[in-house]
């Protein structure tokens, strides 16, 4: 029971600095900027300000959400290298904690309580109940839900088929937690009809998403034998912590001889590949991919509107609805019209911003050549159910 309790504040505190450190995909795109004076024009120049009703609505709804704590306003203003290494030590302190907490509940056998919470996914992806308590903290952080992962897979708890399947899990479950800050002021200004599409569009993408997943995994990728084996690479059965016979400070030993090989490797992949993405961010290559991929994804189905309302929403989903409140405004576009635009502009512009911050520590815990192909792979599985459930609207629609 102490050591339940220890836990639970360590989980408590872990969620009060989230809620601190973290910001919104949003907020991200408004504190990171690049460090060349074409790409500050670019960004002045694509800015939405609101000319009509829809859009100062829509101004006003975001004013009335918290847009930054003082920490977030005190790293926003610092320099763009000293401003990277505290983003490093944050993301550092997350995987450190996401390790420790897994180990720590699996050795004082929190696991199996935990676990009968994520039976439903558990079970339809026969997966492993150590993946469970990870499911639950993807809603807070999906980078110390995949650390969890990850420790458990390194002592021979989950697969690798197991460890796969669930990183794709806790990426589509992490969505769930942005769904209020964009979904909900977009659509009180747009009106009724848009919330309940943006929001139905959205959520039906991520169950459909999660189900087909594990489904896959269980009926296919599991009866073929593929990643079934577990390689136990820290710690074998001796190594075990038995709550009957513990002796003093053997908790948190035994939690630290599971998690001291993972935190080593990850913090050997997770340094040098941050500071690989600091420096692309620092000569320009996401500003120059944010503007030119829009272009290079033209609708011929969608109103010319979207021409505009798209390479807008590269600087931010916001952005991009002003743009699109300011059509609506005019009468150059209808709010269904709207929403179908803003989701597609998502497809396009969503991918580039996710990369950026999760690569490294998908590379951290499965390494470059998996984690990268992770990375990639789980933003193409969510612009496919995303594209089928817009096309559904759409003829629902029409």
């Amino acid at each position: 029971m102490r050591q339940l309790v220890l836990i639970l504040i360590s989980a408590a505190l872990l969620t009060c600095a989230a809620n601190t450190l973290a910001a919104t995909p949003s907020q991200h795109s408004a504190i990171v900027a690049t460090a060349t004076t074409s790409s500050a024009q670019v960004e002045k120049s694509r800015r939405a300000t609101p000319e009509g009703q829809t859009g100062k609505t829509l101004a006003a709804e975001r004013k009335k959400r918290p847009t930054s704590s003082a920490y977030t306003r005190w790293k926003r203003h610092l320099p763009y290298w000293p401003r990277k290494g505290v983003m490093l030590a944050e993301l550092l302190a997350y995987i450190i904690i996401g390790v420790l907490i897994g180990q720590a509940l699996e050795v004082s056998g929190c696991v199996r309580w935990l676990s009968v919470l994520t039976l439903p996914l558990t079970g339809l992806g026969r997966l492993s109940r150590e993946a469970g308590p990870a499911f639950l903290m993807a809603f807070q952080s999906g980078a110390v839900a995949n650390s969890m992962l990850a420790s458990h897979r390194d002592t021979g708890q989950i697969s690798n088929r197991e460890l796969y399947t669930s990183i794709y899990v806790v990426s589509a479950l992490s969505l769930f937690a942005h769904l209020p800050t964009f979904i909900v002021p977009i659509g009180l200004a747009f009106g009724w009809e848009a919330t309940a599409a943006l929001f139905g569009v959205r959520v039906v993408a991520i169950i459909a998403q999660i189900v087909v997943t594990l489904l896959v995994s269980r009926l296919i990728v599991l009866r073929l034998g593929i990643g079934e084996q577990h390689e136990v690479r820290v710690v074998d059965e001796t190594d075990a912590y038995q709550p009957r016979h513990r002796k003093r400070g053997t908790f948190w030993a035994t939690v630290w001889k599971r998690s001291r090989f993972t935190l080593t490797r990850l913090i050997v992949y997770l340094i040098p590949t941050f500071v690989v993405m600091a420096g692309l961010e620092y000569y320009g290559a996401f500003a120059w991919l944010a503007q030119e991929m829009p272009g290079l994804f033209t609708f011929d189905f969608l109103p010319v509107q979207s021409l505009v309302v798209i390479p807008a929403q590269a600087l931010s989903l916001y952005n991009g609805a002003i743009a699109a409140a300011n059509f609506i405004d005019s009468g150059a576009i209808t709010t269904q019209q709207a929403v179908i635009i803003i989701l597609f502009g998502s497809m396009v512009t969503a991918p580039l911003r996710t990369l950026r911050h999760a690569l490294p520590t998908y590379v951290a815990i499965l390494g470059p050549r998996p984690g990268l192909i992770m990375a990639v792979s789980a933003q193409v599985l969510r612009m496919m159910f995303l594209l089928v459930c817009t096309l559904g609207l759409m003829s629902f629609w029409s």
